[in-house]
């Protein structure tokens, strides 16, 4: 009798055990391997180099539903194996959100709409470093708002505190989307004014920073800003993307401006997909010769399904360097033929990205 009774509070206490809130796990692994020419390899030497890059991304979500019918989530992201940037858990992202039919409001180290436009779609397909990356990549003391769903469009807005106590410096983004049988149209606009954003945790020049992750460095009487409005179409096995973007800094005497153009293709058979693409951008600084400061890319990528989460492919990216091209016109720019010589440069890359 005994032992029956402490079965039953037994299997009465398991059914009255609070429940927890709901956490998961998921990501990525991609692995790179490629060579590129024109590579900085120090000491003067500026011949070709074999590379490799393993990127490791593991998110960790949680969420529970309020009483009020709202949801708490929340997200802990770290990007591993990848050299000098997101080397502890939080720099990339770590924020605690409230959302429901009204919309979801977010707080803490989250991702720049504006940037992520860039990254996917536009920048996929061999063109991650010319039209992908930007400093702004987040906002390290960020508090957003992400709107429903009204009929195919949505919004968000970003405002990031900064960092420093007394600190003048701030950011901003508004971004939006809208989707239409097999039209999507995406636009964003980044700005900071009293500074310059700081990218996971990366400094201007791209060295370590003593500041947040996606931070703000404090820079009186420097502008920055960063936007861009893109559209993507399918038809059948066809796919096409375009895109313009610009960037300016405004720094007293020294402004400089850039604007860029993106139009890339894929088409899609079976397992394969092939995307080719164009990118060209023109920057100009005040004072400096203007006639051919131009930075160009063609990007061909060719994807192979290797099973539902895996894909393996083949990519070739060249870029073109103006003959005018000037350093400080440039706010951002990949680094292939420039960290050498001004000069064109190809990068031949072969990899595999699954998702888990």
């Amino acid at each position: 009798m005994f032992k029956r009774a402490l079965v039953a509070a037994s299997v009465a206490a398991l059914f009255a055990a609070p429940a927890f809130a709901d956490v998961s796990i998921s990501g990525s692994a991609e692995m790179d391997l490629f060579y590129r020419t024109n590579n900085d390899k120090g000491n003067g030497d500026t011949g070709g180099k074999l590379l490799q890059e393993i990127a490791i991304v593991i998110n960790v979500d949680g969420k529970d539903k309020l009483d009020s019918g709202d949801v708490l989530s929340w997200r802990l992201a770290q990007k591993v194996a990848t050299p000098d940037r997101f080397d502890s858990w939080g720099i990339r992202e770590a924020w605690i959100a409230y959302g429901g039919s009204w919309g979801t409001l977010k707080f803490g180290n989250q991702w720049s709409e504006t940037y992520l436009i860039q990254d996917w779609p536009y920048g996929s397909k061999g063109f991650s470093g010319t039209v992908g990356e930007v400093p702004n990549v987040g906002f390290g003391q960020g508090i957003g708002y992400a709107s429903p769903n009204f009929g195919g469009f949505n919004f968000s807005a970003v405002y990031d505190i900064g960092d420093a106590y007394g600190s003048d410096v701030q950011a901003y983004e508004v971004a939006g989307h809208f989707a239409a049988g097999n039209f999507n149209l995406d636009a964003g606009y980044y700005a900071a004014k009293d500074g310059l954003p700081v990218p996971a945790g990366r400094d201007w020049a791209g060295g370590p920073s003593s500041t947040r992750p996606n931070g703000l460095s404090e820079v009186n009487g420097v502008d920055y800003a960063n936007w861009i409005v893109g559209g993507r179409a399918t038809f059948g096995d066809f796919a096409l993307r375009a895109a313009v973007r610009g960037a300016s800094l405004d720094a007293g005497s020294a402004d400089a401006d850039q604007i860029g153009y993106l139009i890339g293709g894929t088409y899609s058979f079976g397992k394969n997909a092939l995307s080719l693409g164009y990118f060209w951008q023109e920057s100009e600084l005040d004072g400096a010769n203007q006639d051919d400061n131009t930075f160009e890319t063609i990007g061909f990528q060719w994807d192979y399904a290797l099973s539902k989460n895996t894909g393996a492919f083949l990519q070739i990216r060249h870029n073109m360097v103006g003959a005018d091209w000037n350093s400080n016109a440039v706010i951002w720019q990949n680094a292939d033929g420039l960290a050498a010589s001004e000069d064109n440069a190809t990068r031949i890359l072969v990899g595999t990205w699954t998702g888990f």
